[in-house]
């Protein structure tokens, strides 16, 4: 599809997988130690479906410029005194009217925010309420492993004050290795109602990709993007739900311990199942768009190679569902 077809055309009712690692990083630390989130009972990571919106919406203000209307609201800006600007100063260019008789331009700050449109937004400033609902929601991340987290101890070779002696400064926590999946949803009728178009929705896909492998602060370097699959509805009220949960990790070979892992060369990552449950519900599908790295290595059935050779031989393929390589119709070969 063109992007001139994209802009015009309304977003397509459907579901998202979308599998990234971390080696040596900390993916999304908890708000008091800036630890690792692992889940008590299972030990797998846990990362915030907001720590992945975060990812797309920096990644889309950073390479926004100013002839794009696809601005981000939620974002990091300066005032003139120094400090981070509040909700009600990014949203005054579309406020009218003083004290009580305020109103804001709804329909403008929607249309001129892709962030909104995707995933919504809910303020109240004095007698100013807006609330939307985002038409993609993700739920929360996790590991398909078990993760090992590492204390790890920092070294200051410059004091920072006259007095100050070198030594040690603190502590961060990372996980050794974290293969992790988030399943998302795009609800159709809520894309209407902020008139969200399948440009937006390639945006959006770009910002996760990139955006993860864009990641460099001292705790993120170390993610990689590894799969995203796009699943797209023909009927209106069509619904898998939980994808995450039909994929696994199996050991490469019979050293693997898959809660030791290290490394996306130690585990492949069985499809069969996802796979299968796409076919029995092939009626329900216009087309699957992926992207993935060629590290990945994925299994359906006894077949094991890189996503594109196992997709091509996926039967629906043949018959009734369309595929499409995204990180090929993002960079078309010349």
């Amino acid at each position: 599809m063109n992007q001139k077809n994209q802009k015009s055309q309304k977003a397509k009712r459907s579901e998202f997988l979308f599998c990234y690692d971390a080696r040596m990083a900390n993916p999304n630390g908890d708000p008091d130690e800036n630890r690792p989130r692992i889940d008590p009972v299972s030990g797998r990571n846990l990362v915030t479906e907001f720590r992945l919106k975060r990812t797309i919406r920096d990644y889309l203000h950073r390479h926004w410029n100013e002839n794009s209307p696809n601005k981000i609201f939620i974002r990091e800006e300066i005032n003139e005194k120094g400090s981070r600007q509040t909700i009600e100063e990014l949203a005054t260019p579309y406020i009218t009217g003083k004290k009580k008789d305020k109103v804001i331009n709804e329909e403008t700050l929607i249309k001129d925010h892709i962030d909104i449109r995707l995933f919504g937004l809910l303020f109240a400033v004095e007698d100013i309420h807006f609330k939307k609902i985002g038409p993609v929601q993700f739920a929360i991340g996790q590991s398909l492993n078990k993760v090992t987290e590492l204390p790890i101890r920092m070294t200051r070779i410059v004091p920072t004050k006259a007095d100050a002696k070198a030594g040690t400064f603190g502590e961060k926590s990372i996980l050794r290795y974290s293969f992790i999946a988030f399943h998302g949803f795009l609800n159709n009728f809520a894309a209407d109602e902020v008139q969200l178009t399948e440009e937006d929705v390639t945006e959006m896909i770009k910002g996760a990709w990139h955006g993860t492998n864009e990641l460099s602060t001292t705790s993120k370097y170390g993610q990689v993007s590894r799969l995203f699959i796009r699943i797209n509805y023909k009927k209106p009220n069509s619904y898998i739900g939980d994808l995450d949960r039909y994929i696994h990790m199996e050991p490469a070979n019979d050293k693997t311990d898959l809660d030791k892992l290290d490394d996306i060369s130690q585990f492949v990552l069985n499809i069969n199942q996802l796979l299968n449950i796409l076919e029995s519900n092939k009626g329900e599908l216009e087309s699957l768009e992926y992207a993935a790295s060629n590290d990945l290595i994925v299994k359906y059935g006894d077949t094991k190679g890189d996503t594109q050779t196992i997709l091509n031989k996926w039967p629906a393929k043949n018959k009734e569902v369309t595929l499409t390589n995204l990180l090929e119709s993002w960079n078309p070969k010349e």
